[in-house]
């Protein structure tokens, strides 16, 4: 179903510079099972790392030149590492040449250690390449950069931690794109576990590995349908959502909406703009939700949860209004077809939904949603069996 990406980009690099990289990494996508936009209001994210994965092939050079190669575009990248800077248009390369932006930047603030290595940036050859679809609410970004930065916080020396790694990759969306975002994707991907989910708390900067019974201890399946639909996180379409969501916990006095309970949001309603209390209202029931699930899955487990997959789609459907057409024709499909829950993954506008199915309903399903998007007469429907994997890595 995926390809074996490392393999591709070692062969890629091979071909394209005409010798052996020194090494090959590797980081998963993500799926977000709950609590998708809570991070920029210091809330919490709950998700897991799935099969597809990004890869990176890597040779330092003796000068600063960048030259990076890919199977995704024909085109080809060189550029001084000192030249890199902010571009007023967007494209592929924004994500590889904004992490050793971010990193170069940060280099001269940071004080090491004298009996460590001194960290060196030097020029690369690099060879990139994904599986994670592009824009499908699947962490392809967060990916990208979680390869690219546990390579370099090797052959760099920059000995950082796997939560200063994802911070790295925060500030390329934030800092150098221009997106608003949160951390979540970047922490899930660098800090998963095999066969466990990833609890994140902005507030706290924590990362917590979830034990689960896997979903086929109770007959399920867990099924990622991508409609098609993509979204660029550079496209600035949820940062309005994100300015309402400021905008309200400013007007009530508190630093972020995780320190507001719903009873005291209810009681400002008349207070705030309509639209901008359902953007807390997402956020602050949400928050909520991820508590719940979290708690009910570790002593009730899976049938205890189920329901609030359906309402955290409802709230960011209604509330936060990131959904689409084929985002809400999936979910009806699935609740037709019987599966007892079905929410979008990532920031919306399109992407992919997380199913939980019967093993027994999953192929019925599956015909049922070809055949719903061949009556529209869309395309780019996607459906496979959802594989957790294990966090960023070194494979060669």
């Amino acid at each position: 179903m995926h390809r074996n990406t490392s393999d591709v980009v070692r062969t890629g690099f091979a071909d394209a510079f005409g010798f052996n990289p020194a090494g090959v990494w590797s980081a998963p996508g993500r799926i977000s099972l709950m609590g998708d936009h809570t991070d920029i209001q210091d809330g919490i994210t709950y998700g897991f790392a799935y099969g597809a994965r990004s890869a990176v092939a890597l040779a330092p050079r003796t000068d600063r030149l960048i030259r990076i190669r890919t199977d995704l575009v024909d085109e080809a990248i060189e550029v001084e590492l000192d030249d890199i800077a902010p571009p007023a248009a967007h494209a592929w390369q924004d994500y590889p040449l904004g992490l050793l932006w971010v990193i170069r930047n940060w280099l001269p603030e940071h004080v090491f250690d004298d009996d460590r290595p001194t960290p060196q940036l030097t020029g690369l050859d690099m060879f990139i390449t994904t599986d994670v679809p592009i824009g499908a609410g699947l962490a392809s970004s967060a990916s990208l950069c979680a390869a690219l930065s546990t390579a370099l916080n090797e052959l760099w020396n920059l000995d950082q931690t796997p939560m200063r790694l994802a911070r790295f990759g925060y500030e390329v969306e934030n800092d150098y794109i221009g997106a608003s975002s949160g951390m979540s994707d970047h922490v899930t991907v660098l800090l998963a576990e095999e066969h466990r989910d990833v609890f994140y708390d902005a507030r706290g900067g924590d990362a917590t590995a979830i034990d689960v019974n896997p979903l086929s201890a109770h007959g399920y399946v867990g099924m990622i349908v991508e409609s098609g639909e993509t979204h660029r996180n550079w496209a600035g379409k949820v940062n309005d959502r994100h300015a309402a969501c400021r905008r309200v916990a400013q007007q009530l006095g508190y630093q972020s909406l995780r320190e507001l309970s719903i009873e005291e949001l209810e009681a400002a309603r008349e207070q705030l703009d309509e639209a901008d209390y359902r953007r807390a209202c997402y956020i602050v029931t949400e928050i909520q939700r991820v508590l719940d699930f979290t708690r009910l899955n570790r002593t009730e487990g899976l049938p205890s949860v189920l329901p609030l997959f359906n309402e955290s789609q409802r709230s960011i459907r209604d509330d936060f209004e990131v959904s689409t057409q084929r985002i809400d024709l999936i979910c009806d499909v699935a609740a037709a077809a019987g599966a007892p829950a079905a929410r979008m993954t990532g920031s919306g506008f399109g992407g992919a939904v997380f199913v939980i199915v019967a093993q027994a309903d999953y192929d019925r399903l599956e015909a049922m949603l070809r055949e719903a998007f061949t009556e529209y007469g869309w395309d780019g429907l996607q459906i496979y069996p959802a594989v957790k994997t294990g966090a960023a890595r070194r494979d060669a």
